[in-house]
Order: C-alpha cells, then sequence, then structure tokens
C-alpha cells in the first residue's frame, strides 16, 4: 500500500470518519428512499463508492436466472464444476482476478460478453456452445455462475444481459450476487493464480 494511502486511512481512523464518508447515490436513479414508519418519516441513505459505477444491484439481474448465496454457490462447485458441466465466471478484469478470486472461478472479464466483441463466438463456442456464429444450439453448453466485486458492481448483471442477447438459456445461468467482496467478508478462502 503506497505511504500516501496509508495517511488517508490512518487520518480517517483517528478521526473516527468513515473513509467513503461522502454521499453516494443508491441506484443510478436515486440517492435516497423514504418511508414512514409509525407516522415518522425515515430516509434511506448511502455513504460509500459513486453511482455510477458502484451501485446496488438487485437480486434478480433477470427473469429465469436464479440469485445464488454462498452456499449454493459451494454446491454448485461440488456438483456442476466437479462433474464438468459447470463453470464459476468471474467477469472482473485480469489484473484483479490475478489477485485473488474464488476457488475454481474462471476469468472471462465483462467485455468479452460485449455483442460487438468479435470473438464472441468463440467465447460462445468455449462455453459449450455449438454452431455460436450461426444458430446457436445450447445443448452442451455449461451452466455459469457469474459474479463481480460485489452487490455494487453491475459488471455480473451486464454479462449476463448480454449472454441472454446472444441466446444463452436462463436455465443455464446464476448470479452469484455477493461476488469476490462478500466471499472475502464471510472469510471463506480467496485462490491466488489460478
Amino acid at each position: 500500500m503506497v505511504p500516501v494511502r496509508r495517511a488517508v486511512i490512518a487520518a480517517a481512523l483517528v478521526s473516527g470518519t468513515s473513509i467513503y464518508a461522502q454521499s453516494a447515490t443508491i441506484t443510478e436513479n436515486a440517492s435516497a428512499f423514504t418511508f414512514t414508519m409509525n407516522g415518522t418519516e425515515m430516509t434511506v441513505t448511502r455513504s460509500g463508492p459513486s453511482c455510477p459505477s458502484s451501485c446496488i444491484q438487485p437480486i434478480a439481474v433477470a427473469a429465469g436466472v436464479e440469485t445464488l448465496g454462498e452456499l449454493e454457490v459451494i454446491g454448485f462447485l461440488q456438483t456442476a464444476v466437479s462433474n464438468g458441466s459447470g463453470l464459476l465466471v468471474d467477469v472482473r478484469m485480469p489484473r484483479t482476478f490475478s489477485s485473488g478470486s474464488l476457488p475454481g472461478a474462471v476469468n472471462v472479464p465483462v467485455a468479452t460478453f460485449l455483442p460487438n466483441n468479435p470473438y464472441r463466438s468463440d467465447l460462445l463456442t468455449a462455453l459449450g456452445v455449438s454452431n455460436a456464429d450461426n444458430a446457436p444450439v445450447f445443448g452442451t453448453a455449461f451452466t455459469l455462475v457469474v459474479f463481480g466485486n460485489g452487490p455494487d458492481d453491475g459488471n455480473a448483471r451486464d454479462a449476463i444481459q448480454n449472454l441472454l442477447v446472444a441466446g444463452y438459456p436462463t436455465d443455464k445461468i446464476k448470479y452469484y450476487r455477493g461476488g469476490a467482496s462478500t466471499w472475502s467478508a464471510l472469510g471463506l478462502n480467496i485462490s491466488v493464480g489460478q
């Protein structure tokens, strides 16, 4: 960690303020939410990284795409990944991935899924899709669990949306909203150099 960053963190700790004390929007369209409880108006606000790009993501990213928690991801690793029918896909950038990811994850950066990527049909073929260039057939395609950095990272949602545009079936896509940050925050191990 660079000395300047250490000084900022130390100052924040001494002063008792959060490093992310600035106000941030919650979603791209909302900076706060209000509700009434027992006649008193209350407000939900957020401090932290700015949105965009760090917007809180919904639990459900697309109709038919199942959202998983950590125990379900572990179960997926034990079953689908172990038997060769599934892949755990980390859509973060390679440099971030190489510093550590969930055990068994493969790195496929979010930009790879874009419709205008000239190598997208190669990616789909690598994911087990037959005839990816013309009329894709998904019968032998891997079931995917897609994740990014965490609940405020829209990259997994974007990758899933682009998979759906390519015709990937919803029953072969799962979303791990918690991502690498929640996995680590729960004390689950991270693998480096996969």
